[in-house]
């Protein structure tokens, strides 16, 4: 405990009426100053007034000692005691102290694991709603995939329908072909007469000869001045050659003597 006047520890304490307690030297310090009479001084601390003196008791009957009490009392404290409860005071301050720097450490962490939680909820909210997103576009794309599946399908329908008629227009040409070179190879093995090797090959025909007709003479000698007598168109003979001419009479087909191209 402290002293209200010197705020210090309390050396030989003592108590007046009002209960307040003070040093001995400083409450004998302020009722010196503060006494107007020496009899009477007032609480530094709650300024009540007290009586400083006290009577006599040999002057009054003993059934009044024992309400005789004097104004200034001794007061014995218990240091061990108290100095215990100090100890236990300072231990529980500095726990308190402690607690208190828990606490402060704990709301800090709390305070981050609240930010984060809201960061995690708003990027779990984010991340739903691209997922729901995702998912109309995976249905999106579905469709597509079953309509492009669909027209594949359809694209492989008409292919083969194609190809089988291309086939049947090749079988029909190739059959066409077929029989136009089947009547072709007929009709010329028909008109071909094939010579064997055991036949006597035939000769070839004899040329003639075409000579030119002689001129035809008047019976008597014509004049030398007589204008020459014209050759008629149905008369007139081709001029004499060095070289007899030949006629070559057209092959005919099938003879060996044709001429190969």
């Amino acid at each position: 405990m402290s002293c209200g006047i010197c705020l210090s520890k309390l050396k030989e304490p003592v108590s007046i009426p009002c209960g307040h307690v003070y040093c001995t030297d400083c409450l004998t310090a302020h009722v010196s100053a503060t006494s107007p009479d020496g009899f009477t001084s007032a609480c530094p601390s709650c300024r009540e007034t007290f009586n400083m003196v006290r009577p006599e008791l040999t002057c009054l009957p003993k059934k009044f000692h024992q309400f005789i009490v004097p104004s200034i009392r001794r007061v014995y404290i218990d240091t061990a005691r108290h100095d215990g409860l100090r100890k236990k005071l300072a231990a529980a301050e500095t726990r308190a102290a402690a607690l208190e720097a828990d606490k402060e450490r704990l709301m800090g962490v709390c305070e981050r694991h609240m930010a984060a939680a809201r960061a995690h909820s708003a990027g779990e909210t984010g991340a739903l709603r691209r997922v729901e997103g995702l998912e109309h576009a995976l249905e999106d794309s579905r469709e597509e995939v079953q309509d492009a599946q669909r027209a594949v399908l359809a694209m492989k329908v008409k292919y083969d329908k194609m190809k089988r008629h291309c086939r049947a227009v090749e079988a029909s040409r190739k059959d066409a072909s077929g029989d136009a070179e089947t009547s072709h190879t007929a009709k010329r093995n028909s008109s071909v007469v094939d010579l064997s090797l055991d036949e006597t090959p035939v000769s070839p025909k004899r040329l003639r000869i075409i000579r030119p007709l002689p001129r035809s003479r008047p019976s008597g000698s014509a004049p030398k001045n007589a204008p020459a007598q014209q050759d008629s168109p149905h008369l007139r003979l081709r001029p004499r050659s060095s070289a007899p001419e030949y006629f070559t009479p057209p092959c005919e087909l099938g003879s060996p003597f044709r001429s190969r191209g």
